[in-house]
């Protein structure tokens, strides 16, 4: 509490006592004395004050506390050291609702007025809270009294004014646990108001914030203190896996009454309304302090079940308390841990606004390329369509070719389907010789001609070389140079004839060509014939011997019905003879 804090240990010289001050705090002179030496030397002196393991005197505690209460004012702001002591040694249990109002200063909460009109308000939380009550109150000690379900409505009534009073913060499970405490002591409006006090003044407001920072910055205090005090069970932590804050977010937001005994959490919970959070990180380090060895020695579930149950405290509150006080908790490197938590989340958070931007920008680009795709796909899709039209126009003309070449196909076949008969060919064949005997011919004459022209131009050269007139030379080039040219000319005329030979060649071949195919075809339609004739011929015969069986068959059959017929004929008339005798004998009588 701020006011306690701010407060001097020690009584000032000019403070005004009675007589029965005067005799009750004679023997905490010397414990005041100590404590403006070292407000930590808690046990040193005998006395009122001496080891929480000793045995107390309640009636003179009880006066020491029946005064306190009725000097509070004075008390709260000189002598914050003593009430410090006597909270550490124990507020009575009879004492201990008006402690805790008194030490929270819950008298003085402004809404306290208005408690019945918060509970006509609609709370949005009051279902999960029906929910979490009928789960956690059947498990814990701590709520023995409260196990009726009329008991159960100011639970939920505190729960839900104060969910109402602060919809920022609404409801938190570990406020059960507090709450619950709270109306073990006291009445159900006066809970409410020590609640809102411990929400507002006491960081349980920051602890239950959704965001978990102050949660965060415990947890992270606590982890460092048991990495710098119990270095062996931190690196067993790390090495299993186990995080602090698996066991120790409960010990920060109920204050370790989920998993304290009841006389333990009753002595912790005096000391954190007046000292606040430092006793659940002292008794929370004593406790992995005293069970180190045997966490040590299990694996993550083992560990989980060792701390939810520290049920060995039970009997020996004192001695917890005790334990608690020998930790060393320096205000100073606490104040350091939270700044370097503080600069961590910083960046984390930095991290997360980064992180936010460049996820929002990704999204922006997405959707810009979805439309992108869209459009393209669009353009595509178009294009795709004129083509496979083109495509599909290609197809239908190229249909329309292929039947008509199969059409002009099919006349051709027509046309020459008509079988050619021996005597075509044999004449094609003659001609065809004629031909080739004719281009031999004219190719040998060919031959003789150019032979001719060499001879001719050969003569030229020798007359040119050895006849002496110069008409004489004249007149006979001029006779050979005819010769020449009619040589020429029917040389031309002879390539003509040959090259006339050779294209009627070649139609005589064409023709013969288109024969033999024809005749090919028809010899294979021939031979199909006659393999379907064959197999008719086969399938005729076998009809005229399944026909012959059952001609035979129908023939033994009459035979059989004749002698049947006989058979019956030859029993009628024996049948008969026997019946007419009878008769005649009868007329006769």
């Amino acid at each position: 509490m701020d006011s306690l804090s701010a407060a001097s240990l020690c009584p000032s010289a000019g403070s005004q006592l009675s007589a029965d001050e005067m005799k009750l705090l004679a023997k905490l002179e010397e414990q005041n004395r100590l404590l403006e030496t070292d407000s930590k030397s808690l046990y040193s002196v005998s006395g009122v004050l001496q080891s929480p393991t000793s045995p107390k005197t309640l009636s003179y505690e009880d006066d020491i506390w029946g005064h306190v209460i009725k000097e509070w004012d004075d008390w709260s702001k000189r002598k914050v050291g003593q009430i410090k002591v006597l909270i550490r040694r124990g507020v009575p249990a009879h004492l201990r609702p008006v402690v805790w109002q008194l030490l929270c200063d819950a008298q003085n909460v402004a809404v306290s007025q208005h408690y019945s009109d918060l509970l006509k308000s609609s709370c949005p939380a009051e279902t999960l809270m029906h929910r979490d009550l009928s789960r956690i109150l059947p498990q814990h000690q701590l709520f023995q009294k409260l196990r009726d379900t009329t008991c159960q409505e100011p639970l939920l009534n505190v729960l839900k004014a104060y969910s109402v009073l602060d919809r920022e913060i609404g409801y938190c499970q570990g406020s059960v646990f507090i709450v619950g405490l709270l109306l073990t002591q006291m009445a159900e409006e006066e809970a409410f108001c020590v609640f809102v006090r411990l929400m507002k003044d006491f960081r349980m407001r920051e602890l239950y914030r959704s965001s978990m920072v102050e949660l965060g910055c415990c947890i992270y205090q606590f982890d460092s203190m048991i990495q710098e005090q119990l270095p062996e069970l931190h690196s067993h932590f790390q090495t299993q896996g186990f995080h602090t804050s698996m066991f120790s977010s409960s010990w920060f937001l109920n204050i370790l009454l989920s998993s304290l005994p009841i006389t333990a959490a009753m002595r912790t919970f005096d000391i954190f309304m007046c000292e606040g959070l430092e006793i659940v990180f002292r008794v929370g380090l004593a406790v992995l302090q005293m069970k180190q060895t045997e966490l040590i020695k299990l694996d993550i579930e083992g560990m989980m079940n060792c701390l939810q149950n520290l049920e060995s405290w039970e009997s020996d509150p004192d001695g917890m308390i005790e334990a608690a006080y020998q930790i060393k908790y320096n205000s100073s490197r606490m104040k350091q841990l939270r700044k370097e938590y503080t600069s961590i989340k910083t960046k984390e958070l930095e991290d997360q606004e980064e992180l936010n931007a460049l996820s929002s920008e990704n999204e922006h680009l997405k959707q810009r390329l979805d439309i992108l795709e869209k459009r393209c796909s669009e353009q595509l899709v178009s294009q795709m369509k004129k083509e496979l039209e083109k495509s599909l126009l290609n197809a239908a003309r190229s249909q329309n070719t292929l039947k008509e070449m199969q059409t002009n196909t099919l006349q051709i076949e027509e046309s020459g389907s008509t079988v050619p008969d021996e005597n075509s060919v044999m004449y094609l064949q003659k001609e065809l010789i004629s031909c080739r005997l004719r281009e031999a011919e004219a190719l040998t004459g060919l031959k003789e001609l150019k032979q001719h022209i060499k001879d001719l131009v050969k003569k030229c050269q020798w007359q040119q070389v050895h006849c002496g007139g110069q008409q004489k030379v004249s007149s006979a080039q001029n006779d050979l140079q005819v010769e020449l040219l009619s040589t020429r000319l029917k040389e031309a005329l002879t390539q003509a004839a040959l090259k006339e030979s050779r294209h009627k060649l070649l139609q005589l071949q064409t023709e013969d060509k288109i024969h033999s195919d024809q005749l090919t075809r028809t010899e294979a339609h021939i031979n199909s014939q006659r393999d379907h004739l064959r197999e008719l011929t086969s399938q005729h015969q076998d009809l005229r011997s399944q026909l012959q069986q059952s001609r035979q068959q129908f023939s033994a059959l009459q035979y059989k019905i004749q002698i049947l017929s006989k058979s019956t004929t030859s029993f009628s008339q024996t049948t008969l003879k026997p019946s007419t005798s009878a008769s005649l004998e009868h007329n006769d009588t």
